[in-house]
């Protein structure tokens, strides 16, 4: 007996219960690689996984690619956990995404280098964004295993470098599920509670690139971006290389070479306060030097400048001499002349200055005569006694 016919759509629909309902295909995992991909405006990605010989399509939701720690490219070896559904309207199956993982190094180097560079358009490994490291901190804070030999190569390097730094360990998961999360959460608890604290070391030791791939999640580097406090990474060896580096404002080589960077040794600050100390001195030294022999020269251009204008006014003098010797009455005498004075030495110019009856003097080159006036003859064109 022939069975009654059915449209398309009951026989997608059908199709598509069976396939939900297998055991297998409701619950699968495959790996291949990524091709065609595609991130729509609505958040959901659309590409196919495909292998050497086949293909199928893949649909993974927003909700899940949001999630994602790492950005998908093509070529991409993936390994991807969900179930198979038909698509009614084109009768097409699909493989819906509830989860996917990196497989192989390759894979993990290409997702690293894709979230580099987005993350690096949008300006989070700035060099202006990068903030200064204390040079004398008061407090370290440190994001680590509490329990890995990073926090103790830390803390022990801070603790023969000085004595006057405080630190502080915040105890963070370091790989695994859930760890990128709680790194991140822990740098704005830090960031958030402790005004106090100085720099942030951040990191933990050498592993895998599987291990060390937390400090390569998004999460994290968006935190150590908006910190306030200044962010040293110290993740792994020094091949190692993670987001973390990129974002944080410093990155060092290996945790210890982090503590070295956090904290000034307290040997090598006194080295260096005697240094400046001998230094100060030697300047000290030559600016005394210097200032006695500009004094030495001010002196000598001094007395150079003095014997000068010595020698000038010396030179004055002896003319206003000559000139005076010239000019001096008495030598007027030597040729023949006499000179008239009242008795108290007043020189006599002028027949209008003598009164008769008065005792004058007439001094010659070699000696005076004393008289008393007992006339005056006066010259105003023509001569007449008064």
């Amino acid at each position: 007996m022939a069975l009654r016919p059915v449209t398309v759509t009951q026989l997608n629909e059908y199709i598509g219960r069976v396939l939900q309902t297998d055991p297998l295909l409701g619950n699968i995992s495959a790996i291949g690689e990524i091709s065609n991909l595609k991130y729509h405006s609505s958040g959901h990605v659309y590409f196919s996984l495909i292998d050497e010989n086949s293909k199928i399509n893949c649909f993974l939701p927003a909700s899940t690619a949001a999630g994602l720690p790492w950005q998908l490219g093509d070529g991409m070896e993936i390994v991807v956990r969900g179930y198979i559904n038909v698509f009614k309207k084109g009768g097409t199956y699909t493989l819906f995404v509830r989860s996917i993982e990196v497989s192989g190094d390759g894979s993990l180097a290409q997702a690293f280098q894709l979230l580099k560079e987005r993350l690096d358009k949008e300006g989070l490994f700035a060099a202006e964004h990068k903030k200064r490291i204390p040079q004398y901190p008061k407090k370290i804070g440190v994001v680590t295993s509490e329990t890995g030999a990073a926090v103790r190569d830390i803390l022990k390097i801070i603790q023969s470098r000085t004595s006057m730094v405080d630190v502080t360990v915040f105890p963070v998961l370091v790989q695994g599920d859930g760890a990128a999360t709680d790194i991140a959460g822990m740098i704005d608890y830090i960031n958030d509670n402790f005004s106090d604290i100085d720099t942030l070391i951040v990191g933990r030791g050498g592993g895998s690139m599987e291990d060390l791939w937390a400090f390569n999640e998004e999460i994290v580097a968006r935190a150590i971006y908006r910190s306030r406090i200044p962010v040293i990474s110290a993740v792994g060896h020094e091949i190692d290389f993670t987001i973390a580096d990129f974002a944080a404002d410093r990155r060092a080589e290996t945790p210890t070479a982090a503590a070295e960077m956090a904290v000034p040794s307290d040997m090598e600050l006194t080295e260096k306060i005697n240094m400046l100390k001998d230094s100060l001195l030697v300047h000290l030294e030559n600016r005394v030097a210097g200032r006695k022999l500009r004094a030495l020269q001010y002196r000598q251009e001094l007395d150079v400048l003095l014997e000068r204008r010595l020698a000038e006014e010396k030179y004055k003098l002896e003319r206003f001499r000559l000139i005076l010797e010239e000019n001096r009455p008495e030598k007027i005498l030597d040729k023949g002349y006499a000179m008239m004075e009242t008795e108290d030495g007043q020189v006599i110019t002028s027949v209008s200055c003598l009164k008769s009856g008065t005792r004058y003097r007439i001094r010659m080159k070699d000696g005076s005569v004393t008289f008393t006036m007992d006339g005056i003859v006066k010259e105003e064109g023509g001569a007449h006694e008064l």
